[in-house]
């Protein structure tokens, strides 16, 4: 679609829609979703947007008319996500992609489009319901879908009636090897005292990153004090190990040093 056909569908003139298209000036917020819909992009392409043009994506359900959250939510994400080098990112209580920053799209920048279950929309859906999660995460049963199952068990405990929540319990019911796993293994886990499945801070992961094989990524976490009540909170993933990388104390391979019950 060229600039002529976009901006006649945004209803505006063609001089405005390429001051837009240059970066002249800034592009109002309530019409990055007009203008997604008008160079149709999908959901991943959608947030990638809001993200170029300096904005978060619309706050989910009740929480998208607190303007207050939402400026003090870009204060937040502008210093503690935009400005990180490692891939990070913010979710809300439902592990949707609040913001993230250009390391986090890098990093999954091969994954195959999905509207609901790619890494920059959803991190819960991507870890559990994605085809291309077991092979990009290292470990997958033990390191990231079983943690992620606890997580979501310990909030969905206690947030049966949420709308998003229920739709993805549904969707761990459909599969079987989910199911077995959420109804068997995970109470197991959160029955453990020592265990802390709801606490991925300080976790040693091993992602694939790019062409370079496997490397092992250290998780840490921090909490908005302003969203906390919602549920927000960030992720930062540094690598600090690749595949092959000698460790003159083990003589393990890099999946069994690592912490198997924390949570994406």
């Amino acid at each position: 679609m060229g600039q002529e056909e976009t901006a006649l569908e945004l209803g505006m003139s063609d001089r405005q829609y390429r001051v837009w298209e240059s970066a002249r000036q800034a592009i109002p917020r309530t019409r990055l979703d007009d203008l997604a819909r008008a160079l149709h992009l999908d959901e991943v392409g959608r947030r990638q947007l809001y993200r170029l043009t300096g904005h978060l994506v619309p706050l989910p359900g009740g929480l998208s008319g607190n303007a207050r959250l939402l400026e003090l939510t870009e204060r937040w994400a502008n210093v503690h996500i935009y400005r990180q080098s490692d891939p990070a990112c913010l979710t809300d209580g439902a592990w949707n992609v609040v913001a993230a920053n250009d390391a986090y799209f890098q990093l999954f920048e091969a994954v195959s489009p999905h509207s609901l279950n790619h890494p920059t929309v959803n991190t819960l859906r991507w870890t559990l319901f994605h085809p291309d999660a077991p092979h990009m995460l290292g470990g997958w049963r033990d390191s990231w879908m079983l943690p992620a199952l606890s997580q979501f068990a310990l909030v969905f405990q206690n947030t049966q009636t949420d709308p998003q929540l229920r739709r993805i319990r549904e969707e761990i019911a459909r599969n079987p090897d989910l199911e077995e796993a959420y109804l068997r293994k995970v109470p197991y886990l959160l029955a453990q005292p020592t265990e802390y499945p709801d606490d991925e801070d300080g976790a040693v992961r091993e992602i694939l990153v790019g062409t370079e094989g496997y490397a092992s990524a250290l998780l840490t976490t921090a909490i908005p004090s302003h969203a906390r009540d919602h549920g927000f909170r960030a992720v930062t993933m540094s690598v600090i190990g690749r595949e092959g990388d000698a460790d003159p104390e083990s003589q393990e391979p890099m999946a069994a040093r690592q912490h198997p019950h924390h949570g994406w």
